[in-house]
């Protein structure tokens, strides 16, 4: 319970500063648009997230990359949300922290093979939402298929198989949100959902139900 308290305050503490940084990315791809507000939630979102990871993860080598994947994925969802695009920059960032702590973790707990199978995990993702991407021109945005890569290191280094059913949650995520507005009649059938978000909260759902143990020691 410690450790949770101590990372819900340290989520709630980087949602506050990172809502000025989400704030002037919005603002700079929003074309005009005034903003929608949403910002406002990131601090407690942030707690949350940050909470459940450590929740799931407890006291072992691969927390802190996977806390700080729960930030990048916080900023890049409320961006997307209101843009419709996922900065590269800050995508490309997040696979950069996950090299480096992942890396870390892997010969820290002594277990240097998770990072061919990161590796791996990445490259197959790439491949495949690629894939969609080429196929399906409009249905899937090269942003995607960049944060889908890096979700794929996070999630090859747990296994090659969850990389497989991360990637297949982001789906169902997204089909399930796709119905429920189409419900509530705030979309139709042609209406852009941004599918950044559905692959984030469908990878991290994956990622937290699967939380290896790789305990301190």
């Amino acid at each position: 319970m410690t450790l949770l308290a101590l990372c819900a305050a340290a989520g709630w503490a980087i949602g506050l500063v990172l809502r000025p940084l989400v704030d002037r990315v919005t603002a700079e791809r929003s074309e005009g648009r005034p903003p929608t507000g949403r910002t406002r939630s990131m601090a407690p979102v942030t707690a949350v997230v940050f909470g459940a990871t450590a929740w799931s993860f407890g006291w072992t080598w691969p927390l802190p990359a996977y806390l700080a994947l729960a930030a990048f994925l916080v900023a890049l969802t409320f961006i997307d949300l209101d843009t419709k695009t996922l900065p590269r920059r800050i995508v490309w960032a997040a696979g950069l922290a996950g090299v480096l702590l992942l890396a870390a973790a892997s010969l820290a707990a002594g277990e240097p093979h998770r990072i061919l199978q990161a590796t791996a995990g990445a490259a197959v993702a790439f491949v495949l939402l690629c894939g969609l991407h080429i196929l399906a021109p409009g249905g899937l945005g090269f942003g995607d298929v960049r944060l889908g890569a890096v979700l794929g290191w996070y999630l090859g280094w747990q296994s090659l198989s969850l990389m497989l059913t991360g990637l297949a949650a982001a789906f169902v995520v997204s089909a399930a949100v796709g119905v429920v507005l189409m419900a509530c009649g705030r979309a139709g059938r042609r209406t852009e959902v941004p599918f950044g978000p559905a692959l984030a909260i469908g990878a991290f759902l994956v990622l937290l139900t699967a939380a290896p143990g790789l305990p301190l020691h």
